[in-house]
C-alpha cells in the first residue's frame, strides 16, 4: 500500500529504527514527508506507530 508518513519525531535512532523494520528510504523532503510502500500484512503495526505519537499517515494521492 503506498502512504506518505510524515515524520512527528525528530529522535533520529527512532526514525533510523521504523525506516529499518518498515523498509522506508532515507529520502525526507522539505515538509518532512517521506513516500513509502507498505505491506498490507504491516499496516496494524504502522498504524499502531502512529497511534504511539511517531508519524503521521497520509494517504496523498501519487
Amino acid at each position: 500500500m503506498k502512504v506518505t508518513i510524515y515524520w512527528v519525531t525528530k529522535d533520529s535512532d527512532k526514525i533510523a529504527r521504523i525506516r529499518e523494520r518498515f523498509g522506508i528510504g532515507t529520502y525526507r523532503s522539505v515538509n518532512g514527508e517521506t513516500p513509502a510502500e507498505i505491506r498490507e500484512e504491516d499496516m496494524e503495526l504502522l498504524r499502531k506507530t502512529e497511534r504511539r505519537g511517531f508519524i503521521q499517515i497520509c494517504n496523498k494521492p501519487t
